[in-house]
């Protein structure tokens, strides 16, 4: 009896280290295994944080400079905005080929086509191809921002800066002409449009020789820019000094 009663006290005492190991062992998978799991996850997390945070910190240690470069850039988008009219109009076409006409000696045009304000630029899209854009002779839609473009100096505020040259739209109209002209007068023509005061190129020309007579059947595309948003204001052309009508419309 008191054998049975001993190995049954061992026994109990066997069986409650190994229900104890048990426990333990359940414990260490079931909690503390997942406890790791997420140990790793968070010093994961915490590393990539770290990361971010020292990267935070050096752009804060550069903010000044960066704000600067900011606005010294917007400062030279706004020196160069500000060399465009607020809107290209087609008598605005048809005087400048006027001065040019009159100008230059020996040109004399034969016909001319407008296709005014097609749209070019417009919230970091440009549009590369001519064929679309506003209906011909159709007026840029005006901008809300009150800035002038052309104020903005030095020591205009960044924000002030950035707001006044962020918010704009770019038109481009194209003229189509053609004249006759001499080789000489042609090169002058070329380089009348190259130094014109407004924003236009050259971006199609043919010429045809007439060896008797020495004159030049000429056939131009030129691009007219305007930009609306810059807080310009549209000015008409002064035409009180041109010539306006004739005496006999019959009379050549």
């Amino acid at each position: 009896m008191d054998t049975k009663k001993k190995m049954s006290n061992r026994d109990k005492m066997m069986l409650f280290i190994f229900g104890a190991i048990l426990i333990v062992a359940a414990a260490y998978f079931l909690v503390f295994a997942k406890m790791n799991e997420k140990k790793s996850a968070l010093e994961a997390e915490n590393t990539t944080l770290s990361q971010e945070v020292s990267k935070l910190e050096t752009m804060e240690a550069q903010k000044d400079s960066v704000l600067e470069e900011t606005k010294q850039t917007q400062l030279d988008v706004a020196d160069v905005l500000s060399k465009f009219p607020a809107e290209v109009r087609t008598e605005d076409a048809i005087y400048d080929l006027n001065d040019m006409y009159e100008s230059i000696s020996d040109v004399k045009i034969e016909s001319e086509s407008f296709n005014m304000n097609q749209l070019f630029y417009q919230q970091g899209a440009v549009d590369t191809d001519t064929t679309t854009g506003a209906t011909a002779n159709a007026s840029p839609a005006p901008k809300s921002n009150p800035a002038s473009v052309a104020a903005i100096t030095s020591d205009t505020p960044v924000n002030d800066v950035i707001t006044a040259a962020a918010d704009y739209t770019g038109y481009r109209s194209t003229v189509n002409v053609s004249f006759t002209s001499t080789y000489d007068s042609l090169k002058k023509v070329v380089d009348f449009i190259n130094k014109s005061k407004d924003r236009m190129t050259i971006s199609e020309i043919s010429a045809t020789a007439n060896d008797e007579e020495s004159v030049l059947a000429c056939a131009m595309t030129i691009d007219m820019y305007a930009i609306s948003g810059t807080g310009e204001v549209y000015e008409s052309p002064n035409v009180s000094n041109g010539n306006t009508g004739v005496d006999n419309i019959f009379r050549k």
